[in-house]
């Protein structure tokens, strides 16, 4: 008990550190698989919610750090582990990206808490299997049966695949799929095929068992083996096995002077594939290591080009203007990938990065004071792209409004302002093709006064 609390209350704290973007948790499973490891488990309903906090220190840091919680009183309606009925306390973070369990006044649950063996304070949190409740469905089924003859226990699960799609929204199409299941434990081995996605083991002895998926043609997974504890004979373990396609994109990529090219990315998308504004282009990439050898994997049969800086976005990272395998200055191979085939396109010679061209200029508010601190970006607009995310570096100006960006040549570039306060502000400036000589530099005014 005391090892699934520290490890729900670790994950809670370093989601609140400042710069913990989301809380991450180990899915607890259904709540036939979650009783068995929680200290109290009880039906009741939010009587009202205080704001608190505590200190603590972590690790062998000798400051200490304040955490903020919710402390929430509860009347413990009904219990089947743990705890008694009536009133009852339970803290959890202050909010969702700290791990916190989002409890409303009134509202009714079936709760899972742990307790904290330093404080003796009962614990809930988002990781937890904690969920609305109204004393129905399948929690409330296992609940029951606590009290009715053994019935043995379940492990299930699902075997399901998500292939990427490359239509503008990148939605990935989720297949439900059919594969054989082993089962070794107790003395026995026991077989079964997800029909519909979906397996089930029943009647087991408390005990390990050993679970097997046998992978289908066409597909990979990073695991198709694990162990699996069957702790009580009225215990389930929910096995879910994520699969992907299996097939593979490799090759050996050269820079234009005939050394590995290393850190490169290499993308892969349907001939067809259109950019959404916002995503951008639909497609799948991998980074050549330093033998300049590169692998994308995880393809659905298919026809697809392979290319560097598909979107047309040179830039200090991406140097190589679009360039199509095999670059012979054609519109691309097009490639046929079968179900779960690898294809190895050998080596590859890139062309050489686009020249850097720098550009300079002023920028002023309209009264003709220098913008001092405003930042001056360039966005890429060559051709006719549909993605809006094309920017493309900038500078901020200087004291005397100044700035200097590096482009690329053969561009077509415009650009925005933002103020000090990182507020885009109106502005008149030129719009720039960049050719092989110099530039001229360009001045561009804010449409407004500067602030008092």
């Amino acid at each position: 008990m005391k090892l699934a609390f520290v490890g729900t209350l670790v994950l809670a704290l370093f989601a609140a550190a400042p710069d913990a973007l989301a809380c991450t948790c180990i899915t607890p499973g259904p709540a036939c698989q979650a009783f068995w490891k929680t200290d109290a488990v009880f039906d009741a309903t939010v009587e009202r919610i205080e704001p608190t906090s505590h200190q603590e220190r972590l690790g062998s840091s000798d400051r200490e750090f304040t955490f903020p919680e919710k402390l929430v009183h509860l009347d413990v309606r009904k219990a089947w582990k743990g705890v008694s009925e009536g009133p009852l306390d339970v803290v959890t973070a202050a909010d969702g990206p700290a791990c916190g369990y989002d409890f409303k006044p009134g509202g009714r649950y079936l709760v899972f808490a742990f307790k904290n063996p330093a404080t003796g304070r009962w614990v809930v949190s988002s990781c937890s299997a904690t969920m609305p409740f109204d004393g129905s469905g399948e929690a409330a089924n296992f609940l029951a049966s606590l009290a009715e003859p053994t019935p043995g226990g379940r492990i299930f699960g699902s075997v399901t695949s998500d292939s990427p799609t490359f239509n503008a929204e990148q939605t990935p199409v989720r297949q439900n799929i059919e594969a054989r299941v082993r089962l070794l434990g107790d003395g026995r081995e026991r077989s079964a095929v997800s029909t519909g996605g979906r397996f089930e083991f029943s009647r087991l002895a408390p005990g390990p068992y050993r679970l097997e998926l046998q992978l289908p043609d066409g597909y990979t997974t990073y695991q198709t083996t694990r162990t699996v504890d069957v702790a009580s004979d009225r215990s389930c373990s929910a096995e879910d096995f994520w699969l992907t396609p299996a097939g593979r994109l490799t090759g050996h990529v050269l820079d234009a002077t005939g050394h590995p090219a290393e850190r490169v990315r290499i993308e892969a998308t349907t001939p067809d594939a259109r950019a959404h504004p916002v995503y951008g282009l639909p497609m799948i990439a991998a980074n050549t290591d330093s033998y300049g050898d590169f692998e994308i994997h995880g393809l659905p049969p298919g026809r697809y080009i392979v290319g560097v800086n598909l979107a047309d976005l040179p830039s200090h990272y991406a140097p190589i203007g679009r360039t199509l395998y095999p670059s012979d200055g054609s519109e691309g191979t097009i490639l046929t990938l079968g179900t779960g085939q690898s294809l190895d396109l050998g080596a590859w010679k890139l062309p050489p990065p686009l020249p850097v061209v720098t550009l300079t200029g002023l920028v002023v508010w309209q009264d003709g004071t220098p913008a001092a601190g405003a930042y001056v970006g360039a966005w890429d607009r060559t051709g006719n792209p549909v993605a809006t995310a094309r920017g493309a570096g900038g500078d901020k100006a200087d004291a005397e409004g100044r700035f200097s960006i590096e482009l690329r040549q053969g561009r077509v570039y415009t650009f925005s302002v933002r103020d000090k306060a990182s507020k885009l502000v109106p502005i008149a400036a030129p719009r720039v093709e960049t050719g092989p000589g110099p530039l001229d530099p360009i001045r561009i005014v804010i449409r407004q006064l500067p602030p008092r």
